[in-house]
């Protein structure tokens, strides 16, 4: 018997007691995740790692979130999400401290495979948090959580230049982790509650190995996709292969008792909106950023098109948009009480479709770019917050922790088809060998984003007809969203 079934509700705790250690451990999440990207080119130096292969270090660790995510969200609704958590910051820990001495590249690509499972912290972390507080008292928390781990990743980033300007030691500088890293495991060891609810059930062992298999094939053949275009006989054959895997794991996840994802859940009419948007998100917000990167780096003298951005300014931007998205996933419980969680969404949504279609059509100018850093970095940053904290609210108590590892697991799907899109986009139109072909491509690239918000705002205006699952709080999360009251 669960401990939903049994359990007597005691007076909800303080915001502050609850967030508090775990909005630190979110930190030091976007700290470590931050800190490697401005290390890479050094990395593959001291190693004499080639461009090419040097890439891995990136992708390994997304393969392992991945897998990791639906996995670990999943069991820590069955054995106690602080359980789990604790598990995934030893994991991550084991790995940064393996970067920092392993004598072999292959030593790394193993290490940045046990840091897989820091994407499962967030997923985790609202979890605990919607075993303990609801409401408006949930979206803020989940709302600083997210604040933090963006916040975290700004401040990983300007670490890690300002560290390796400093140390001669690549050994040192990939030390500097451990620290938030040791902080965070004493917080979820000693300050952090564990939930008090638990799914009964077993663990599906095929179908969480079947999902592993559906998620490595599926972000391979998006990778190879983008690399030799979607015309890529090897890519073509992956995607085809990840979709008949895919068809098969769902018709055993149906006709399984204990399935490693709920379909019903996932595919309900009013978490697939939810879900949708998240993948779409996804797209743009991890597969749109290298392509802007590239834009202002080019040189208008050459391209006709880009500002000859050095590394700083470019640096400028993207810190930009992350901390108006840091102010936006802050602001989501806010704006959330006067309005309604969806309909705040759909403003992030416009917010994030307005920006992109602006940028496609205006970006000649550096200040159009700063209009669009900021208005596209406030909309997103809504989303970021709120798309989680408002699945979590309508998820029935006892499966939150795989209905937003599922929405995780989806965003990191998303990001891995957005990038593969719009490298066939760019490559496509720098193919035509004219400046106008190569500024036509970004446009599209934009315009695409631009859709995939309106999509988004669309879906999330659907009304949802379908019960989602038997949470008493799920009730009043719908009567608040036309008052604005908390629920």
């Amino acid at each position: 018997m669960s401990a939903v079934e049994h359990g007597t509700h005691a007076p909800e705790p303080n915001l502050r007691t609850v967030v508090g250690f775990l909005v630190f451990c979110e930190l030091a999440s976007g700290f470590v995740q931050g800190y490697y990207s401005p290390l890479i080119p050094r990395i593959a130096e001291s190693l004499a790692i080639s461009d090419a292969d040097i890439t891995w270090f990136m992708t390994v660790q997304t393969l392992s979130a991945a897998v990791c995510v639906p996995l670990l969200s999943k069991l820590g609704d069955m054995f106690g999400h602080r359980r789990l958590l604790r598990l995934a910051m030893v994991s991550v820990t084991l790995g940064s401290l393996v970067i920092a001495v392993a004598p072999s590249y292959g030593l790394i690509l193993g290490a940045r495979v046990l840091q897989g499972p820091i994407a499962v912290w967030l997923p985790l972390e609202v979890a605990i948090v919607h075993g303990r507080l609801s409401g408006e008292s949930a979206r803020r928390g989940v709302g600083m959580l997210v604040a933090s781990l963006t916040g975290g990743v700004i401040l990983g980033t300007l670490a890690a230049g300002l560290v390796a300007s400093v140390s001669p030691s690549l050994t040192v500088t990939s030390l500097v982790p451990l620290i938030p890293l040791g902080i965070s495991l004493y917080a979820v060891y000693a300050q952090v509650p564990e939930t008090p609810f638990r799914t009964p059930g077993r663990i599906d062992v095929p179908g969480f190995l079947g999902l592993a298999v559906v998620m490595v094939t599926l972000l391979s053949g998006l990778g190879l996709a983008s690399a030799g275009g979607v015309g890529s006989s090897a890519a073509l054959i992956l995607l085809g292969l990840a979709v008949v895997l895919l068809v098969l794991w769902v018709l055993w996840e149906r006709r399984t008792r204990s399935p490693a994802v709920d379909m019903a859940l996932v595919a309900s009419w009013k978490a697939a909106p939810i879900h949708l948007s998240g993948f779409l998100f996804g797209a743009v917000l991890l597969g749109g950023q290298s392509p802007l990167t590239t834009f202002l780096s080019a040189d208008p003298a050459v391209t006709g098109y880009g500002f000859s951005a050095s590394p700083g300014r470019i640096s400028l931007v993207i810190a930009a948009i992350g901390l108006l998205a840091t102010v936006g996933a802050a602001a989501f419980a806010r704006i959330a009480h006067g309005i309604g969680p969806r309909r705040t969404l759909v403003l992030g949504a416009t917010l994030a479709m307005a920006a992109h279609l602006f940028i496609a059509a205006f970006h000649l100018q550096m200040w159009q770019i700063w209009g669009y850093a900021v208005v596209a970095g406030f909309g997103m940053g809504v989303l970021l917050g709120g798309l989680p904290a408002f699945l979590a609210e309508l998820t029935p108590t006892g499966q939150t922790g795989e209905s937003v590892g599922v929405y995780n697991a989806l965003r990191t799907l998303g990001g891995a088809a957005g990038g593969a899109l719009f490298a066939v986009a760019l490559g496509t139109a720098t193919a035509q060998g004219d400046t106008f072909a190569g500024v036509w491509g970004y446009a599209t690239m934009w315009v695409l984003c631009g859709v995939a918000f309106l999509v988004s705002a669309v879906v999330l205006l659907i009304p949802r007809i379908g019960p989602l699952g038997a949470r008493d709080r799920s009730t009043a999360t719908e009567q608040s969203e036309g008052t604005g009251t908390s629920a």
